[in-house]
């Protein structure tokens, strides 16, 4: 299990099922050992599966973990230093990873 995926078992272990494993599945694939950024990897690989999705109700699943793991990227970079927290918001906003998504 990566440090990212304790992160998400340790905070969000009541979630439901089908939603973490889809996190853990996401953040598996995009092992960073900075745990904010694997979740924000995770998070912006999803949004691209779900805008190459054929937009039914087999992209809600990915959506919704998309979200949770980009939430959970800033909290995690918030725990490690609030002061990050804008410098995350450039990289992983519509000016990065979020703004290549549907480019």
């Amino acid at each position: 299990m990566t440090r990212s995926e304790r992160w998400i078992e340790e905070r969000l272990g009541s979630a439901p099922r089908e939603l973490l494993d889809v996190m853990r599945a996401a953040v598996r694939a995009h092992d960073l050992p900075d745990v904010p950024e694997a979740l924000a990897a995770a998070a912006i690989a999803l949004y691209k599966q779900v805008v190459d999705g054929a937009g039914g109700r087999e992209d809600a699943l990915p959506l919704l973990a998309a979200d949770a793991l980009l939430t959970h990227a800033f909290e995690a970079a918030a725990e490690a230093d609030p002061s990050s927290i804008g410098c995350c918001a450039q990289r992983w906003g519509g000016r990065g990873g979020l703004g290549k998504v549907a480019a």
